[in-house]
This record gives structure tokens, C-alpha cells and sequence, in this order.
């Protein structure tokens, strides 16, 4: 397979999908003849959450406008409602652009109905996180092995910190024994030499490996930060609640051009991949490599992730076989927005945080950060 030539169209290619209106039930042969199909359920679904989405704004239209008579000031009242109805429109379109984004995600899948979990499939063949790596091979673009500790930066002036530490500890979902990871996002402010760790988003992971190596996303528990204070559970699900479905984080073995679910809890957690090269390297357009985790040459895998409640955003990302994550190149609206997020180094335990690759201003407020956020994975 020539994968340079997959490089270069496929990420065109999918973002025709998430532009272009959904899928028509109605397709034409070579003599111009149409022949009529039902729709998949994956498309039915997209219309029912389109509906969904269109009834929700209804209700929180109605609360707006009896809260906006509640003002007694005329302009201001009157202001109130035009806002809110003026709110309303553009959200009508989001539900609209939302809608053709999940069609066109089906046609991408090429799913009709999202069953059974994965986690119940009797086919795939889930080992004992413990066992990896020394009994199972690990997979070459994620390690589930106890005390991995990855540190990545991201922002323009490096002033986001994010830790990623595998712990001893599992939790089972659905009968399969799920490791957890957990997941720290810092902002980082330096005042007059004082360094501070501000957390902004704080995430157990549950990840699952079957013998040949894939991982599976069991759910997670998201934990949304503002201003120090957490304010929401946002994006947490959990297989086997709420109808809520596992889905393939990364395939051990993946094909250009495939494309799979990561999870499946439908307004939640709709995360989406699709592998683009298998051996490539970030371009000048998205910033060059990362100087300390080098693809160049050609040593990367290339995906490009979205979720289709989120259309106008996606993301490509690198893994370097071996290390894992290394890159994450942010795009909206089909133009790179010159984000990036980097690996900046990685251990076997937490101690890689006192390295000097780390790049971490000061080692000791950041590790008094994490035993305040998650005290039972990183205190002592």
C-alpha cells in the first residue's frame, strides 16, 4: 500500500464527511436508475438524536424566555428574549450540522447497529491486566504496564501539563478486569518564581487488553475543573450503564483507511479513529516532529480522531511503536489551529517527573498538585 498517497487523502476524504450532508437512503446505478434502501440504524439513530437535540432546545427556550419575564426592566427584558430566540437559531443549525456529521460517520463505520459491547463478545479473548507485558505482548502504541508514567506539555508558551500514570490498580466492568489510569491536566502559572498547578481536568481511565494486544475503552470518570473548583462530571460513562458501550481505544495491528469506535455513549463519549499511515511523519503544515520523539523518518502511525457531536474539531495524532503517543495536532473547520500537544517524556514510574527531559519547573509543588487532586494514586 502506498502510504504516502493514504496520507494525503484521507484525511481530505474524511473531512468530506463531516462537511457533507448525510448519507441519502437512495442510490444510483450506472444507468442513472435509483434503488431505494431503509435506512441503517446508525442513521435512524442520528435522526432520533437530532430530534432529541431539537426538543432540548424547545425546553431551554421556554425556561429562558419565563426567566427573561422576570425582569423588570423593559430593554432589558426585551433584550433577553431577542438574545434567547437569536440563540436558539444558531443552535438549531449546530443540531443540523451535528446530524450530518453522525450520518456521515455511519457511512465512514460503515455500521448499521453498534452491538454487541465488546466487552461481551465471546470471540475476543481479554487477559489479566497484570500479565502485561510479561506474559502477553503489549500493544506497540499503548502500554498498560503498572507505573508507566507519561508527562506531555501543550499551549502556546508550554503552560499546560498533563500526567499520565498507569496504576497497579484494576476495576472489572462487564466481567473483564479493566486497568485503571488516571489522567491529570494542570494549568501551569509562574508568578514571580512561584510555580503553581491549577488542575483542570482530572480522568480514571479504564482500559482493557485482549491477548492480541488491542486495547479497549471500558469507560471513564471525568472530573471538570474551573477556577480550582470541579464543576462537572462531563464525558464520563461507563460500559454496561446507561446504555453505555466499550469500544477499541487502539488496534494493535490497525490497516490504513479502517476506522472504529473508541466509545459509545450516545450525547456522552462518541470519540471516533480512523488510522491514516502506518509509517509517516508530521509535516511542516502541522508544526514538524516532536524534537524529543522524533517519527522522521517515517516511523509513525498517523490518526485522525473527532466526535461527531463536535464536527467542526478534529484532531491527527501520532504514535511512535514502542513509546506510544508522541504528538497531537488540533484542526477546526478543516485548518490547523497551530495547538499542539507534545510527549515530553516518559517512565516507569512517577520518578521520570524529577527528570530534566520532563521539563517540569518545579517537580515537588507538581507532585503536591497530584496527591491533592487524587490522593489515592499519587500520595506516597
Amino acid at each position: 500500500m502506498n502510504h504516502e498517497a493514504m496520507s494525503s487523502s484521507a484525511p481530505v476524504l474524511l473531512l468530506a464527511y463531516l462537511t457533507l450532508a448525510a448519507p441519502s437512503p437512495a442510490s444510483a446505478d450506472d444507468k442513472g436508475h435509483f434503488e431505494h434502501r431503509a435506512p441503517s440504524v446508525c442513521e435512524r439513530t442520528a435522526d432520533t438524536l437530532f430530534k432529541a437535540c431539537l426538543f432540548g432546545l424547545g425546553d431551554e427556550l421556554e425556561t429562558t424566555l419565563a426567566n427573561c419575564a422576570n425582569i423588570s426592566d423593559a430593554n432589558e427584558r426585551s433584550g433577553c428574549i431577542e438574545e434567547a430566540r437569536g440563540s436558539r437559531r444558531d443552535e438549531i443549525q449546530s443540531c443540523r450540522e451535528v446530524r450530518e456529521a453522525r450520518g456521515s460517520a455511519c457511512e465512514l463505520l460503515g455500521e448499521n447497529r453498534y452491538d454487541p459491547d465488546p466487552l461481551l463478545d465471546p470471540t475476543i479473548a481479554f487477559i489479566d491486566p497484570d500479565d502485561v507485558p510479561d506474559i502477553y505482548p503489549p500493544n506497540p502504541y499503548l502500554s498498560l504496564a503498572a507505573g508507566r508514567t507519561y508527562v506531555l506539555g501543550a499551549g502556546d508558551e508550554g503552560d499546560e501539563t498533563d500526567v499520565v500514570h498507569v496504576t497497579d490498580e484494576s476495576r472489572e466492568i462487564l466481567g473483564v478486569s479493566c486497568r485503571v489510569v488516571v489522567d491529570v491536566e494542570f494549568e501551569v502559572e509562574d508568578e514571580n518564581g512561584v510555580v503553581e498547578y491549577e488542575a483542570l481536568e482530572v480522568t480514571d481511565d479504564w482500559f482493557a487488553q485482549d491477548e492480541i494486544g488491542n486495547v479497549y475503552y471500558c469507560g471513564e470518570l471525568s472530573r471538570n475543573f474551573e477556577d480550582g473548583v470541579l464543576r462537572d462530571l462531563e464525558g464520563s460513562f461507563e460500559a454496561g450503564r446507561d446504555f453505555a458501550k466499550a469500544g477499541e481505544l487502539i488496534r494493535a495491528f490497525p490497516a490504513a483507511g479502517e476506522a472504529h469506535r473508541q466509545e459509545f455513549a450516545l450525547g456522552e463519549a462518541e470519540d471516533i479513529v480512523q488510522y491514516l499511515d502506518l509509517a509517516t511523519a508530521p509535516s511542516e503544515e502541522e508544526g514538524g516532529d516532536n524534537a524529543r520523539f522524533a517519527c522522521h523518518p517515517n516511523r509513525c502511525l498517523k490518526t485522525l480522531e473527532f466526535e461527531p457531536s463536535e464536527p467542526e474539531a478534529t484532531e491527527f495524532k501520532y504514535y511512535l511503536p514502542g513509546t506510544g503517543f508522541v504528538l497531537a495536532v488540533d484542526m477546526e473547520d478543516g485548518e490547523f489551529t497551530g495547538e499542539r500537544e507534545e510527549l515530553l517524556c516518559v517512565g516507569d514510574s512517577l520518578d521520570v517527573l524529577e527528570e530534566d527531559d520532563c521539563q517540569i519547573a518545579d517537580p515537588q509543588a507538581l507532585r503536591a498538585a497530584l496527591c491533592q487532586v487524587a490522593p489515592e494514586t499519587f500520595c506516597d
